[in-house]
């Protein structure tokens, strides 16, 4: 078994545990949820690399059923260059956009992510691609990643809280991406898609 197989293992039996923690109305199981809670606890700590803030949010416990996130994302292209955003005190670059928030669509969701960040209105077209995180990127919470194709409309880039830098590139330049944001296969694959060369992505 591979390191990332393992980790999607444990991030498995975890979700399982807090599933188990949330709907048990027996005692006796809700004690052996937590042992078995705290034994996968320590195998992550000792077998994994994740950073603090990553085992801290991996093991945070939740009050219902343990299911995927939702992130959404913003293809955006003039004359044949990416739009990517360079978030406040990073290096890296990411497609603009962020986690789903409750009462929003996708789509909605997705032109409030790109107006915060880019200072645009956006019109959201199709959708280009649904990537899974545990594929790409594995990370402490596994997350569909939804990226729209968009068109910017009136608006005017200003650096704000969240973003201090707007730019295009193109496909054979971008600078370092924010990888748990976005990977350069992420990229490859995008871009093949808005081309036409292949159909939809969806994991």
């Amino acid at each position: 078994m591979s390191t990332t197989d393992f980790a999607k293992a444990i991030q498995r039996m975890l979700a399982i545990t807090d599933t188990g923690l949330t709907y048990t109305k027996d005692t006796f199981d809700r004690e052996r949820y937590e042992d078995l809670r705290q034994i996968l606890s320590n195998v992550l700590q000792e077998t994994t690399d994740l950073n603090q803030e990553e085992l801290t949010a991996i093991l945070k416990p939740t009050a219902s059923y343990a299911t995927p996130l939702m992130d959404v994302r913003a293809w955006i292209v003039q004359d044949q260059k990416i739009c990517l955003v360079r978030g406040q005190g990073e290096d890296t670059w990411a497609l603009p956009g962020g986690f789903g928030e409750v009462g929003y669509s996708p789509k909605e969701n997705i032109r409030k992510e790109v107006q915060e960040e880019t200072g645009f209105f956006a019109e959201v077209g199709s959708l280009l691609a649904i990537f899974d995180t545990n594929r790409f990127q594995m990370q402490s919470k596994q997350y569909a990643k939804f990226v729209f194709d968009c068109r910017l409309l009136d608006g005017d880039f200003q650096e704000n809280q969240e973003v201090a830098e707007l730019g295009f590139f193109d496909i054979s330049a971008l600078p370092p991406l924010s990888e748990k944001r976005i990977t350069k296969e992420q990229m490859d694959i995008l871009w093949q898609v808005y081309q036409g060369e292949r159909k939809q992505y969806v994991d």
